[in-house]
């Protein structure tokens, strides 16, 4: 439904670059391949939390600096908030509480730690079953696919750590920019802002490109993670304004998601709309709150629902053009468009 969708909006506004058979052909065996292999949606669930491989995440991370400025200095005085509760004082707490405490921690940090592993590897495991579905025409087996993204956990462990800590600094170096627009706002403030929020925003889409290579060289030529990262640079490279243009259709299918999303909370509301009828009939706060409980478990399966198959499919599209880049190279739709008219 949602690839349904996706094409139909696109060939509505009639998009020229989306007139290159090869990235129709990038979109449509992507999604072959995640609606006939759910299986590989457990993959895209995990894989979820890591990001769609980078872009929509940095535009979140800089956009939110740029418009919630206060955000990231709060977040830079938390180490303040530590030293209060290990300091005693307000949050003093019994012997107790200290060993609930500690073992909370430990518990809550066992669990993210689990989640790290299983996402990165799901992600590992996605590029390795992609990979092969575009060089074989078959997947390989899932508990290979997962020992593919065990194998790699380490690199690719690497690169996202150093993408969210690229994305927080660029935020936070907004942020600082906002803070000074808003604070003293001079014209040179403002052009300051401005230059910062480019160039925060064209170092990242850089780093997210390079680091989306870099992921494809480790997992399906085995690459060791320096050789990874200067392969996948010289590619960026090579293929700059090809990434930009496929960056600009991924972006266009989140439009599409979101959509589809608000249209799906419309339709997770209609037993919470019944039930809230009911107790505003009945005056019983207790069917109102089941109607909220409700509501929310029902719109967290659908975004959980859509959240695993797009990140599965969005995973396929790159790992399919990142192959077609190394092995074969491809030509910016742009560049074809202005040859043709020079011709």
């Amino acid at each position: 439904m949602i690839y349904f969708m996706t094409l139909g909006t696109l060939q509505t506004f009639n998009f020229n670059f989306m007139h290159e058979p090869l990235y129709r052909q990038a979109l449509r065996a992507s999604w072959d391949l995640t609606w006939h292999h759910k299986r590989l949606w457990i993959f895209g669930l995990f894989a979820a939390f890591l990001g769609q491989l980078g872009i929509l995440e940095l535009l979140t991370k800089v956009g939110m600096a740029a418009s919630t400025y206060a955000l990231y200095p709060t977040w830079l005085a938390a180490p303040g908030l530590v030293h209060n509760l290990f300091a005693g004082g307000h949050y003093s707490l019994s012997v107790v509480g200290w060993v609930w405490l500690i073992w909370l921690l430990f518990i809550f940090l066992g669990l993210v730690l689990l989640l790290i592993f299983t996402a990165v590897c799901s992600q590992g495991a996605l590029i390795r079953a992609a990979g092969q579905f575009v060089k074989k025409g078959h997947l390989p087996h899932l508990g290979n696919a997962w020992k593919s993204g065990i194998k790699h956990f380490w690199r690719l462990l690497f690169i996202n750590i150093f993408k969210k800590l690229i994305f927080v600094v660029l935020a936070v170096v907004v942020g600082w920019g906002t803070l000074a627009a808003i604070n003293q706002p001079s014209v040179a403030d403002l052009f300051l802002f401005l230059i910062l929020f480019i160039l925060a925003t064209g170092v990242g889409i850089m780093v997210s490109f390079w680091l989306i290579y870099t992921a494809g060289y480790i997992v399906i030529e085995d690459y060791s993670l320096g050789k990874a990262l200067r392969a996948s640079w010289k590619l960026f490279l090579d293929h700059w304004l090809v990434s930009m243009e496929i960056a600009l259709v991924v972006i266009l299918l989140n439009l599409v998601l979101g959509l589809v999303a608000i249209f799906g909370l419309f339709i997770c509301l209609l037993p919470s709309i019944v039930l809230w009828f009911f107790a505003a009939y009945t005056l019983s706060s207790t069917l109102w709150l089941v109607g909220v409980v409700v509501a929310f478990l029902f719109f967290a399966l659908l975004i959980v629902f859509l959240g695993s198959i797009f990140s599965t499919f969005t995973t396929t599209v790159w790992t399919y053009l990142f192959m077609k880049m190394h092995h074969q190279g491809i030509k910016s739709r742009i560049v074809h468009i202005l040859t043709w008219k020079n011709e």
